[in-house]
């Protein structure tokens, strides 16, 4: 018996012994090697979906399927949380998947909660490395609480981006954010010791998230080139018509951010900004708030600083951003005519409240950019 959102619940129909001896069961057997050995990598993508997405977590969950490729050495498993239903998580085969574990119901959005699935994760699949895909609603680094959300949205809970990285119990090999507005400078730089490299969207993602039919075999690949995963993303809408015309994507390398923060902090020393006289009209846009918050990180520190100052910026921010891509324009709302990679805060004297927990960011305290306030 398949319910409205294609979970089997034939397992709620057993005894609790049962459901009980199955889940050891699984467990020993969810990933089928012996004890000592360990797989090379194993992927988590991790679906906060308790929401208004849950239809396209489903669909992009019969992607992963369809493309998984046959007899592959990795894992993927895939966290899943809808609404009217217990969490769980599965593992995906070829054409197929596995409930490795059923969960109580609870909010995954909860701190808790998303360290004990990524342990899972790792208890039931170990391996050298491992990926981690994000999945839900998200904006950026504002807050919890902010016209929208942080990362995620769940029955009202939110989680904001240090709460994020405080979830996280491994150094991930990447993080790939199939959600809005997370390919910002402040929440890279705040996720820098949680993945070596981040895949994410400046703007906002469009329902549709990644085209996981493409990406999957190359995300379960023995090397994956995160590039190439990112120019399929780019592929997949620079092929699309009209305001579904609409993304850009880019691939950090967080090493590189420190060094990143101590040159705009030694730019930012060196220079003061007139907030009262600063044009933010002038600088591209990357966000469809009325206020506007996000903005191209390098088009700003330009506008910015006029003439030969951003040298040394500029040739750090090529180590940092491995890829970028963009669209023309960006939903029928503005054009993209300039794009780095990274978004950025430009600040707002009229928002306090946005100001004060901003300072709270590590990339406010490290690249100067506290002097902004």
């Amino acid at each position: 018996m398949v319910n409205k959102y294609g979970f089997k619940i034939l397992l709620m129909k057993w005894n609790n012994y049962s459901l009980l001896y199955i889940a050891v069961v699984l467990l020993m057997i969810g990933c089928d090697k012996s004890d000592d050995d360990t797989f090379n990598r194993t992927v988590l993508v991790y679906m906060a979906a308790d929401n208004d997405l849950a239809d396209s977590a489903l669909r992009n969950i019969e992607q992963m399927k369809s493309s998984f490729p046959i007899n592959s050495d990795n894992n993927l498993l895939v966290f899943v949380n809808l609404p009217g239903e217990k969490p769980y998580l599965i593992k995906i085969e070829a054409d197929t998947e596995i409930v490795v574990k059923q969960y109580e119901e609870f909010n995954s959005l909860e701190v808790q909660n998303m360290h004990r699935v990524l342990i899972d994760m790792i208890g039931i699949c170990p391996a050298d490395k491992y990926g981690l895909v994000l999945w839900s609603h998200a904006s950026s680094w504002l807050p919890v609480g902010f016209q929208t959300r942080s990362f995620g949205e769940e029955k009202g809970v939110q989680m904001d981006i240090m709460e994020l990285s405080d979830a996280l119990p491994v150094k991930f090999d990447f993080i790939l954010f199939d959600a809005c507005l997370m390919g910002a400078v402040e929440v890279a730089y705040e996720l820098k010791d949680n993945a070596d490299y981040i895949i994410a969207s400046s703007t906002e993602t469009l329902y549709t998230g990644f085209p996981y039919d493409m990406i999957i075999p190359d995300l379960m690949a023995v090397s994956p080139d995160l590039r190439k995963v990112a120019k399929k993303y780019m592929d997949y809408y620079q092929q699309l018509i009209g305001i579904y015309r609409s993304a850009t994507i880019s691939v950090i390398n967080t090493r590189e951010l420190e060094k990143l923060a101590q040159i705009t902090s030694s730019l930012l020393a060196r220079n003061s900004i007139n907030w009262g006289l600063f044009n933010r009209s002038i600088v591209q846009r990357l966000d469809n708030y009325e206020e506007q918050y996000l903005f191209d990180f390098s088009d700003f520190m330009h506008k910015a600083f006029i003439g030969n100052q951003t040298e040394l910026f500029d040739n750090q921010l090529r180590k940092v951003v491995l890829y970028k891509a963009n669209t023309d324009e960006f939903m029928g709302k503005f054009l993209i005519t300039t794009y780095c990679g990274l978004s950025s805060y430009i600040p707002l004297i009229s928002r306090s409240d946005l100001n004060n927990y901003y300072q709270k960011l590590k990339w406010c305290k490290d690249s100067g950019y506290r002097n902004l306030f």
